[in-house]
């Protein structure tokens, strides 16, 4: 066996034996709270749902308000289907951990599958404006998209460009690609094609926006980005 075979053998080896370990605390007697966490985190992650909601539920028994066991053990209840303890617990772990996007994100997939979409609208417009953020915006309007309401994903996506507008240069070409794919759904193939050739002009590299570009007849060269902004 040579050096790297060795290596990566050692390497599958320590990963097993962490699994095994971390499988095994659950039946090797009390757990501590962040071991129950790490457990439970590792059952949603291989969509275990109710194995984590097992876990997790003494956690937040025993110490409710602790947002990372609220977070997985709503994420698992709304799995199941029990969303109205989901909501529940994801508001609270909003609440302690204001700001995580992943919080965020596990609420408003609850608030839109109860239908609760004012409330949808406003924990992500709150987010969005709160961290000045663009990844609450997208998920707005891809919401808004859902429910067709054009009109407010319209606004998200103009909302995630003005606070993606970075010191220099904006971060990401997500939300204009996403006002441009929504944009020529609608017909407006000219903003449409403008918000692409911003896109464009973010990252020349980004195959989405190429080859939405080309779907729209656009010439790759020196004059087809377009600087960003409204």
């Amino acid at each position: 066996m040579d050096c790297l075979h060795t290596v990566r053998w050692i390497a599958s080896s320590l990963a097993l034996i962490s699994s095994t370990a971390l499988l095994q605390a659950g039946c090797a007697g009390p757990r501590s709270t962040d071991q129950s966490i790490e457990l439970g985190n590792h059952y949603l992650e291989f969509g275990e749902w109710q194995k984590a909601a097992d876990v997790l539920q003494p956690v937040v028994q025993n110490s409710p308000g602790l947002w990372k066991g609220e977070l997985g053990y709503g994420i698992a209840m709304s799995h199941l289907g029990d969303l109205v303890t989901a909501r529940r617990c994801l508001e609270t772990a909003n609440d302690h951990a204001p700001g995580n996007l992943e919080v965020v994100g596990a609420l408003a997939e609850v608030l839109f599958l109860q239908g609760d979409s004012s409330q949808l609208y406003q924990i992500l417009r709150g987010a969005g404006a709160a961290l000045g953020r663009y990844e609450p915006y997208v998920l707005l309007g891809a919401y808004a998209i859902k429910l067709k309401d054009n009109d407010s994903a319209l606004l998200a996506y103009q909302a995630a460009i003005e606070v993606d507008s970075g010191v220099v240069r904006p971060r990401t070409t997500e939300p204009y690609y996403q006002l441009a794919v929504l944009q020529l759904s609608l017909g407006n193939t000219t903003e449409g094609a403008r918000r692409l050739r911003q896109a464009y002009g973010i990252s020349a590299t980004d195959p989405r926006v190429i080859q939405l570009l080309a779907s729209q007849g656009v010439v790759l060269d020196g004059r087809t980005a377009l600087p960003p902004g409204i």
